[in-house]
């Protein structure tokens, strides 16, 4: 049976709309309904790397994994990556189509907002609900006549929306009915319903706010969503980031392995240290190139970036530099990973400007290796297997097979030694050598994301190389099932709105 579509549109950015379309499509998975996400444009630098290849946001990955379907391109037609200075990098069903400019890609949305469209059509065909998310605030009025995320979408699609507002953040009836207000009347006709996020206190406080709200607008409050504390669930994009800052995460301060993640203003795919965040016995701290200094570390990694050079000009440039160069010296731990792996190279080129006006740029010179960007893109899922002969047995790696994915430009040139891994696509072909390590066994790094996703890895890095005394790691995929469960539960008795479309 096809139900009408629902929206989910918020008052703005960080309002929690991922997060309750997630709740959603989880609920209605539960109810038996076979359910899709949907996001007509999304802007991250944080992606997922679909089955066959392509990308899509990551908050995308997240809704089908909460709908309990494999992930497709039509999920997220167009993922905007931003690479600063007004530009981004376009992805379109998967594919990279180029890099553009605002005017540029104003011009290009019109000509993909059909084919945005037929996506759309495609989930619906297929499924018995699609749960639709906006972007930002749908009132940007001088971005009205050309936002293809919000209402326009939502029309297009005959959906009926909830408009979230977040308490939190504080003046969220003025957010509700301003947003509301500023719509033009055709516009407002999808909303019908609106709804509190993360409320701490007394619900019953609310409701004169409500009811004056329903007379004003005539659009009914359906309920409040309780805030939900820390879910072990995965940031779509940098906004949570940055304000957590350098705060540590994880186990206590006292923890016995002490793990310190380089924050670049351009970081990519933090959900990479994710698993680390909830592995008993270990404290994660996120620092800014701008925060403070670490008192010390154990582990220092150095995650992706979608600006490898800029991220490393201002690493260079950074209170920071001196002190990590410092704890190398000290012969300190590191780990790379993509953009992160690619700094720690001898030499940096890029003869077509793939990613930055300078054809060279020298590395870190930590690794002995040389990465090359060319125009095409390598996004795909992959395996790879430890080599013994990097000169680091592995009790936890020999023989395992690990999973993990790639999105680079960067092709990699190995000077001296041994991969440090075989790697396979998904089809089990093309097997070839990727990631290096350094003479003393105390740096090494790989362009995959995702490999502390593997137990055998992490008993390795925490146990073995780290020479720790950790038990086995929680299951990272029960773990955020269990999570998403339990925000279906949550999110269900808020906003009852799945079978209750006026």
């Amino acid at each position: 049976m096809k139900h009408c579509p629902i929206m989910v549109l918020g008052t703005g950015s960080g309002v929690g709309k991922s997060l309750v379309v997630a709740g959603l499509c989880r609920w209605a998975s539960n109810l038996g309904l076979k359910v899709a996400p949907f996001k007509s444009q999304n802007m991250s630098n944080n992606a997922a790397v679909l089955p066959g290849g392509g990308e899509i946001g990551r908050a995308q990955w997240l809704q089908s994994k909460a709908s309990r379907v494999t992930p497709r391109a039509e999920m997220n037609p167009i993922l905007l990556k931003p690479l600063g200075e007004g530009r981004s990098q376009v992805i379109f069903l998967g594919q990279p189509l180029g890099v553009f400019g605002i005017s540029e890609y104003k011009e290009l949305k019109k000509e993909l907002f059909p084919k945005v469209v037929m996506a759309f059509e495609a989930l619906r065909e297929a499924f018995d609900l699609v749960v639709l998310e906006g972007a930002g605030s749908p009132a940007e009025i001088n971005l009205l006549d050309e936002d293809i995320a919000n209402t326009r979408m939502g029309r297009a699609a005959g959906a009926k929306a909830l408009l979230l507002g977040s308490i939190d953040q504080g003046g969220v009836y003025a957010s509700l009915y301003g947003t509301w207000m500023l719509l033009p009347p055709k516009e407002r006709e999808i909303i019908a319903w609106m709804g509190i996020n993360r409320f701490r206190g007394d619900l019953s406080l609310l409701d004169s706010a409500h009811r004056e709200l329903t007379r004003l607008t005539g659009v009914p409050v359906i309920g409040v969503l309780e805030h939900l504390g820390t879910l072990p669930l995965p940031d779509e994009d940098s906004f949570s980031t940055s304000k957590r800052g350098s705060e540590m995460a994880g186990s206590s301060h006292d923890s016995p392995i002490r793990v310190v993640v380089l924050e670049w203003p351009h970081l990519s795919n933090r959900s990479d240290m994710d698993p680390l965040l909830y592995h008993p016995g270990v404290s994660v701290r996120f620092c800014p190139l701008d925060g403070s200094l670490p008192e010390g570390a154990d582990l220092v990694i150095l995650p992706g970036t979608r600006q490898t050079v800029k991220d490393l000009e201002m690493f260079r440039e950074s209170a920071l530099f001196p002190w990590f160069m410092g704890y190398v010296r000290e012969h300190g731990r590191v780990i790379g990973i993509c953009g992160g792996y690619q700094m720690m190279a001898s030499d940096i080129l890029d003869p077509e400007k793939v990613e930055s006006s300078r054809q060279w740029t020298p590395g870190l010179a930590l690794l002995p290796f040389s990465v090359r960007f060319e125009k095409g893109k390598l996004s795909r899922q992959v395996s790879l297997m430890w080599q013994d002969g990097s000169g680091i047995g592995s009790a936890a790696l020999s023989g395992k097979w690990l999973s993990g994915y790639e999105i680079r430009h960067g092709r990699n040139r190995l000077h001296s030694g041994s991969p440090l891994f075989s790697l396979r696509d998904e089809s089990g072909e093309g097997l070839l050598g990727e990631g290096s390590m350094n003479a003393s066994g105390r740096i090494f790094g790989a362009p995959v994301h995702g490999l502390f996703d593997n137990e055998p890895f992490r008993q390795f890095i925490l146990n073995e190389w780290l020479n720790g005394n950790n038990p086995g790691g929680p299951d990272i995929e029960s773990i955020q099932d269990e999570a998403l469960d339990r925000l279906s539960v949550r999110v269900s008795k808020a906003f009852p709105i799945i079978g209750n479309v006026p």
